[in-house]
Order: C-alpha cells, then sequence, then structure tokens
C-alpha cells in the first residue's frame, strides 16, 4: 500500500497544512520520502515521490526560479512542494498555481511556526507503517488464495475472495473452454453461463488478461473501472492472476495425466491386452463408463491428400511438438464434441487415425447414432480443415468386444480406400458385397477372373480399346442407363451404343447388359 499526499494530510501534525494548487493530484501522487530543499536547481536531483519542503528562501527574490521548479518537479513525478509563506517568500507567483493546477501537481502552505523535522518523522513513519500494511495485506491475501487452492475450491470461491477485498463484482472468463464463472456480488453470474455472452463481456468491461507462456488462457473481468477500485486492488488482482494461473496449470497437469491414463485404457481395449473382462469393466467405471452400455468404434481419418501443400520446403514444415499439440487440440475438440451427444464417449488418438469408443444404450438408437456422426462430421471437416472420412462399426454387446469393433471399422477404412469412396460417414453395417469383392482384390482368384473376362480387350492393341475401356467404366459408374453415360462421356447416344457392341464383340459376349454380364 501507497501513501498519497491525501493520507499524508490526515497525519495529526499536518492539520494546519493548507492547500493552494493542485488539489487534484492529492488523491494519485505517491509519497516515498521527504526531502528538504534550499539549493538552486533542485528540480535536477528529483527522482519521483518527493515531499519537498523549502523555507522559500531561495525564491524570495526570485520568483521565475520559483516556476521553474514546480514546472520541473511536475514533470518528474514528485509527491508535492510544501513552502514556508509569509517568512522569506510573501506568496506563492500565479504562474506557479496556473502551473500546478495543470499538472495536478499539490503545493502546499506550510505554517510558519512548524519545524521540518516536525513534519519529516511522522511522514517517514507513515510511509513505512503503509509499507508494512502493503506487506500484512499481501500475505493476508496471499494466505486466502493458498487456502482455496490447497483445499481445491475452485475458481468462483477464488471471485469471492477478490469481490471481497475489492468491494466489486468480478468475473473469470476461461478461454480454453469457452466458460464464465462470477463471484456471489456479480451482476455477471447469470450472463456467464451463456457462451454467447462471453465475448460481450469482455468487450464491454475493464478486464485484465491471465496468461500461460504467453498464450490467454483467461480474462478476469471487473463491473467497475480500475480507478474506482480499492486502495488494495493491484495486490489483490495480481495475487487472482497468479492463483488462477496455478489453477490452471494444476488441471492442465492432472488432466494430462488422466488422458495418459484414459488413453493407455483405451489402447489396451482395442488390442485385446486384458486377460480377464472384470479387468476392463472395473477400469472402465474409473473412466465414467457403465458396463452395462453397448459399444460402437468410430475411426475418424483426415484425407491427407486434399490438403494443401503449397509449402513444401523444410523451413515451412511444422515441428514435432507443434504437430503432437495439433493432435492434442484436436482430441480435445473431439472428445469435447462427442460427449456433448454421446456423454460417456472415450476418444484417442492412434495415429494416423482419431478412434471414439461411443456408448449405445439400446442397440435400436444404431440409426439416430450414426445419422447424429453424419451431422457432426460437417463440424469435424471444418475444424480439421481437410476432408474427413468417418467408419463405424456395427453395435456390439459390451466393452469386451471392443477389438472387434475396432477391426470392422478399420476394414470399413481399408474397403472405402480401396474403392476410392469420398469424404463422409460410413458404417460397417451398410456395406455389402463391398467387404467380399475387397477382401479377393489383389488375390490370384480375382487376377484369373478379371483375366478371363477382360483379357481380350486389354489384348487389344488399337487406339480404340482406350475409349471403350474409359465407356465400360462409364457404364458400372452409371449403373449402365445408356442416356446417363452418354451424357457423362459427352456423345451421341447411338455412338454409346456402337461402342457397347464393339465391347460384346471383342470380348465375345451376347448381350453386356445383361445381368448376369454386368455382375462379372
Amino acid at each position: 500500500m501507497s501513501l498519497t499526499v491525501e493520507e499524508m494530510l490526515q497525519i495529526g501534525v499536518l492539520s494546519d497544512v493548507k492547500i493552494l494548487a493542485g488539489e487534484q493530484g492529492l488523491s494519485n501522487r505517491i509519497v516515498k520520502t521527504v526531502v528538504v530543499i534550499d539549493v538552486p536547481n533542485a528540480g535536477q536531483w528529483v527522482r519521483g515521490g518527493e515531499f519537498l519542503l523549502t523555507s522559500g528562501y531561495l525564491f524570495a527574490n526570485d520568483s521565475l526560479s520559483f516556476v521553474d521548479l514546480v514546472d520541473s518537479l511536475a514533470k518528474k513525478n514528485a509527491a508535492a512542494l510544501g513552502v514556508k509563506i509569509g517568512r522569506f517568500l510573501n506568496k506563492v507567483p500565479e504562474e506557479a498555481i496556473a502551473k500546478a493546477n495543470k499538472y495536478d501537481f499539490p503545493i502546499l502552505k506550510i505554517p510558519t511556526f512548524m519545524n521540518h523535522v516536525d513534519i519529516i518523522n511522522p511522514v517517514l513513519s507513515a510511509i513505512v507503517n503503509s509499507q508494512y500494511k502493503l506487506l500484512e495485506t499481501t500475505e493476508a491475501i496471499r494466505t486466502e488464495f493458498l487456502n482455496s487452492l490447497l483445499l481445491n475450491k475452485g475458481i468462483e470461491d477464488m471471485l469471492n475472495i477478490l469481490a471481497r477485498f475489492l468491494n466489486v463484482g468480478v468475473a473469470y472468463i476461461d478461454e480454453i473452454f469457452g466458460i464464465g464463472y462470477g463471484s456471489e456480488n456479480s451482476s455477471f453470474k447469470d450472463t456467464c453461463v451463456v457462451p454467447d455472452m462471453l465475448s460481450e463481456i469482455i468487450k464491454d468491461y475493464t478486464h485484465v488478461k491471465i496468461t500461460n507462456a504467453n498464450k490467454t488462457i483467461g480474462h478476469l473481468v471487473f463491473e467497475k473501472e480500475p480507478s474506482y477500485l480499492t486502495r488494495f486492488a493491484d495486490v489483490a488482482i495480481r495475487e487472482a492472476q497468479r492463483a488462477l494461473l496455478l489453477h490452471f496449470q494444476r488441471m492442465e497437469f492432472a488432466s494430462k495425466v488422466e488422458r495418459r491414463h484414459k488413453d493407455a485404457f483405451i489402447k489396451d481395449i482395442l488390442y485385446s491386452k486384458f486377460k480377464k473382462p472384470a479387468e476392463v469393466f472395473l477400469q472402465a467405471k474409473v473412466h465414467g463408463w457403465d458396463p452395462g452400455w453397448k459399444l460402437v468404434v468410430a475411426t475418424i481419418k483426415t484425407i491427407e491428400e486434399n490438403k494443401s501443400t503449397n509449402n513444401t520446403t523444410t523451413d515451412a514444415l511444422p515441428t514435432t511438438d507443434a504437430l503432437v499439440e495439433e493432435e492434442e487440440h484436436l482430441l480435445n475438440f473431439l472428445n469435447e464434441k462427442l460427449n456433448v451427444y454421446f456423454p460417456g464417449t472415450m476418444a484417442t488418438n492412434i495415429s494416423p487415425y482419431f478412434v471414439a469408443l461411443i456408448p449405445l444404450k439400446e442397440e435400436k438408437d444404431y440409426i439416430g447414432l450414426c445419422k447424429t456422426i453424419e451431422k457432426l462430421h460437417d463440424v469435424l471437416t471444418r475444424y480439421m480443415e481437410s476432408d474427413v472420412v468417418v467408419s463405424v462399426s456395427s453395435a456390439k454387446k459390451d466393452l469386451s468386444e471392443a477389438p472387434h469393433a475396432f477391426s470392422e471399422s478399420l476394414e470399413t477404412l481399408d474397403i472405402l480406400r480401396r474403392m476410392e469412396q469420398k469424404p463422409g460417414v460410413y458404417s460397417w453395417c451398410d456395406l455389402g458385397v463391398e467387404k467380399i469383392l475387397c477382401a479377393l482384390k489383389g488375390s490370384e482368384i480375382s487376377r484369373n477372373f478379371w483375366r478371363k473376362t477382360l483379357g481380350k480387350l486389354i489384348d487389344t492393341k488399337d487406339e480404340s480399346s482406350l475409349f471403350l475401356f474409359q465407356t465400360l467404366e462409364a457404364l458400372i459408374s452409371n449403373d449402365w442407363q445408356l442416356k446417363q453415360t452418354a451424357d457423362f462421356l459427352h456423345i451421341h447416344y447411338n455412338t454409346l451404343k456402337y461402342r457397347i457392341k464393339r465391347l460384346e464383340d471383342i470380348l465375345g459376349i451376347d448381350g453386356l447388359s445383361e445381368g448376369k454380364r454386368r455382375f462379372d
């Protein structure tokens, strides 16, 4: 706590001191020491915070020097100037009073009967007492915040402590999670629960930032301007900032530890590391999973090829730390969004995938779950700034079948990759013959089959074979609809019919569009 000129004048022995000028500066000019000046050019020795006393002897016949002194002291942030009037100096020059009022620099009239020592001793004692009071108050504030932290009373308790010291309603806006908290005496208490109002509160009210490693994690908001706060405001606010930062760091550390344990648990489940089902269900309960829930596994993958690749230099490539941080942000976002719609969801990162274990209360809810994930797909695509494909397993009876569900979701992704499917949400249950055909792709059986079916076309060496291959692919892509295929190829309908006849002749097939031939 600092001693202002206004507080200094309340010391009993200074009751006869009168204010001649600069009254507006009484409450904000801080007194750090008391100095007697009776030497020329005294202003050059001033460092700030001095209450200067003079008998006026030097200025008895030199009013301009007094004006210059006032100008110098005011600009160097001296606390005040006390001058004895009537002994050597009959009055303070009007120009000096005007300058003092301009800079809100107090000029005080010291009675001629007062000795300088009668002023110096009590003022210095008051300065020491105020510094002790500041230390005492700082310790009291710090102790309260520390107790709140140690007893884990939460952010609202810290805000109540701060509000009590400031006598002003306060709020804390958590920028990481987009959550607001208000003290008991705060008008923010109701508006803080509305996410859309948080940015408005920060914009409209005085606030200070809480930062961690140069990153803003939150804002401490006040209902009144700092100038209206109590004189312990700066101490209380500083201690509140420190306490909120420590709270964040502790929660962040606890979250990381919990995250690591949960990640390890999820991966142990997916890779069948548990020997006994009872072990699975026991640990699952610790992580908030009800053993009675059914299960669906969703695997999310970004399609890297569709990301921008303009920056190919080594300097432009993100660092390993940056990639890890980005993956953590994505995982946190995914966990947050999935838990809004499916409380209890557990997600982890198994590069290059994000894998989510989603609880299902009833098997009949499966279709609704897939539709909800389709809605979330758009949100994920925007947030990840990349095309995203999501594969969803079939519903399983409980966590013990998680490895099977995970296998289904990975196989679905593999099938989609082979089929060159577009981004979207795909369910294992919706895949039909693709499960069998894709399993055969690249096998000896499949090679023998396509050699037998398309070998004659492959062996054709003339230029027309390329157009015929394109025609066959277009027919299959357009479900053998001739008009639709002709439009797709930008050719005349009769040209398409001619190409189909050529295909039939080369392949030795009569009726290419018949059901069995189409299937082959």
